[in-house]
């Protein structure tokens, strides 16, 4: 089974994508799920949102990847 799951975050920082924080917090749901899943993580194009998006075959993974990195993105 193959499981997408997607944050929308609101954000206030003026560019978070590019904070140690957040490029920490991908790299590691990144390795995380490696050769499991893949990872997306954009800013939308037309409000202060960035879309965090995971899918792969282990549920809880995913879910955990996208909590961890979207609350990076808060906390920018």
């Amino acid at each position: 089974m193959l499981l997408i799951t997607a944050h929308y975050v609101r954000f206030t920082a003026d560019k978070p994508l590019e904070t140690d924080a957040v490029k920490a917090a991908i790299a590691e749901a990144e390795a995380a799920l490696s050769g499991q899943g893949r990872l997306l993580v954009r800013p939308s194009g037309t409000e202060k949102l960035i879309r965090v998006m995971a899918e792969g075959d282990d549920e809880a993974l995913v879910k955990r990847v996208v909590a961890d990195v979207a609350g990076a993105v808060r906390s920018a």
